[in-house]
């Protein structure tokens, strides 16, 4: 086997490796998940919405509008979660979302173990949604 040979055949393998790390981390006990969603000209972009269960879940939402608006789901109902904004913390059960000043950030954390689909909405504006997909590592 030729070097060149060799070298191509770690960098597969390297790569395989970094995507496996990827896909199991979160399995092995990964930290936390970020959510990042930007509001903006009054609809949400998010990233990073594919999530695991029983893993800590972070999202980040900023609201570049000139206006205010929310991030409400029926996902945080029931669970311990943590909203931070505007320099307040507010925690418990029974939180269902956070209201965004304009030009500012709020930051909200929980955990589940319930895998599917929820959406978020804006109850301000009801044409704003988006959805968050939480899947258990053999489903994907």
């Amino acid at each position: 086997m030729t070097l060149h040979t060799w070298s191509k055949r770690l960098r597969g393998c390297l790569l395989i490796g970094f995507f496996l790390t990827a896909i199991l981390a979160p399995a092995d006990g990964q930290t936390e998940q970020t959510v990042e969603v930007t509001i903006k000209d009054s609809a949400f972009k998010a990233t990073g919405v594919l999530l695991l269960p029983g893993v800590p879940i972070t999202v980040k939402i900023v609201n570049e509008d000139s206006i205010r608006h929310d991030f409400s789901s029926t996902l945080l109902q029931g669970h311990l979660t943590e909203v931070e904004g505007n320099g307040v913390i507010a925690h418990g059960r029974g939180i269902e979302g956070a209201y965004v000043e304009p030009k500012k950030n709020a930051i909200i954390r929980f955990t589940t173990e319930q895998p599917g689909r929820f959406e978020f909405r804006c109850t301000i504006h009801p044409t704003m949604r988006g959805e968050l997909l939480l899947m258990n590592v053999g489903a994907a």
